[in-house]
């Protein structure tokens, strides 16, 4: 197969217009951050797909005949289509949902959808591509999203399975299902998982670089490249790995006692052996009860130490939470966090919690600081206790800085 055309789409795609002027349909599209994932394709010859499909290793199987008929701009729409399914990594979140051979149409529409929206500003999205208008759906929403709908089906267990014929979709690099076409996976050209990792890394990085130059408004491609850049992580688990890490220190301290026996002193006639005593640690909550906190993250903060303390195990006497604004207003020991009455409103001042829980007897070892961070800090943390701060916020607020001897965890509400 000639390759000159293919080679004249991906020019298309990546160059300058001309002029202003002469910005036709068929002008160049002046995508240039899409080289790296154009040129990473491998071209195989098929002639049992309609026009071109992509499989997971990024193999661009094209038919000759309709390669040949098609002109240069309409190869270039069809190959852009394909290769943002796969820099949305669109088969492998088809598999984290189940998506088999019964159910791939509805994800192939769900994606197209998507693609379509990417593709739209552009004037590069295909005739044949489905839209929200076309199937009568809501704009901005995802491919999992999409699919639900169209779908109208409950979770996949996964059990369906199956092989899809060369004709079905955009192939398994869009769903994940395998073609009877497609090469095996182990076939040597394709590309790898790292290697994709990085063309999609690359690709992020030099579209966000052209669209500050552009001007260019946030859209689906921006939101991609903003996830492929800096993913989101949930908060919840990582507020509570912090708190069961730090408390499992302190309860991993074991020691032997002669003032509980060990269970296997009967076996031996004449000696006392000793027990192995595992000490309960001691949890201080400081709680920034100031009216500048957000109650509804407060709550879910909350909610989640309680959580990884009960999975510890860690006795509701052992937990004191000091209520706290530019002044301690109360100290209680509770069974959970969320059942401590919270007094305050006034300013922040943290410095007074954090020393009244070191003059707590006996210290606590780990000590968790809720507060949206406008307070003073104290130049060093409580003796012999581990401090977790829980930075509480909304998306999109620029929280002050922590401590470098306390764990921060950004906990940020929608």
């Amino acid at each position: 197969m000639d390759l000159t055309k293919l080679s004249a789409a991906k020019l298309w795609l990546i160059s300058e217009p001309p002029a202003a002027s002469v910005r036709g349909n068929d002008a160049p599209r002046d995508l240039p951050y899409l080289a790296t994932a154009l040129y990473a394709l491998v071209p195989v010859a098929s002639g049992e797909v309609r026009t071109m499909t992509v499989d997971e290793r990024w193999r661009l199987y094209v038919n000759p005949g309709w390669y040949d008929a098609t002109s240069v701009p309409d190869v270039g729409r069809e190959l852009v289509h394909l290769v943002w399914h796969l820099l949305g990594d669109h088969a492998d979140r088809a598999r984290s949902i189940h998506v088999d051979a019964t159910t791939a149409r509805f994800w192939r529409d769900a994606t197209d959808v998507t693609v379509s929206a990417t593709l739209g500003p552009d004037r590069l999205a295909p005739e044949a591509l489905p839209n929200v208008l076309s199937l009568r759906l809501a704009p901005g929403l995802t491919s999992e999203e999409y699919y639900a709908v169209l779908s109208r089906l409950p979770p996949s267990d996964g059990t369906g399975g199956g092989e899809l014929g060369p004709d079905d979709g955009c192939g398994s690099g869009a769903d994940g299902v395998p073609r009877s076409n497609e090469l095996p996976p182990d076939a040597e050209a394709g590309l790898d998982h790292p290697d994709v990792r990085e063309i999609r890394r690359r690709v992020a990085i030099d579209y966000l670089d052209g669209a500050k130059r552009r001007c260019r408004a946030p859209g689906d491609a921006w939101r991609w490249a903003q996830h492929i850049l800096e993913p989101r992580i949930a908060w919840e688990p990582l507020l509570a790995q912090a708190v069961r890490r730090a408390v499992g220190w302190p309860a991993g301290r074991g020691d032997y006692t002669y003032t509980r026996p060990s269970r296997r002193s009967s076996s031996v006639k004449g000696i006392v052996l000793p027990g192995m005593r595992r000490p309960v640690p001691r949890v201080a909550m400081v709680i920034d009860t100031s009216g500048s906190v957000d109650d509804q993250l407060l709550a879910r903060a909350l909610g989640e130490v309680d959580g990884a303390l009960l999975a510890l195990d860690v006795a509701g006497g052992d937990v004191t939470v000091y209520s706290c604004d530019a002044a301690v207003h109360t100290v209680q020991q509770v069974r959970r966090a969320r059942d401590a009455k919270l007094a305050g409103g006034g300013g922040t001042d943290l410095r007074v919690g954090l020393a009244a829980a070191d003059a707590e007897r006996p210290r606590p070892e780990v000590v968790v600081v809720f507060t949206d961070g406008y307070t003073p800090w104290p130049r060093q943390p409580p003796i012999g206790s581990t401090v977790i701060v829980a930075l509480l916020g909304r998306e999109g607020d620029q929280l002050p800085p922590t401590p470098a001897w306390a764990t921060r965890i950004e906990c940020r509400l929608d």
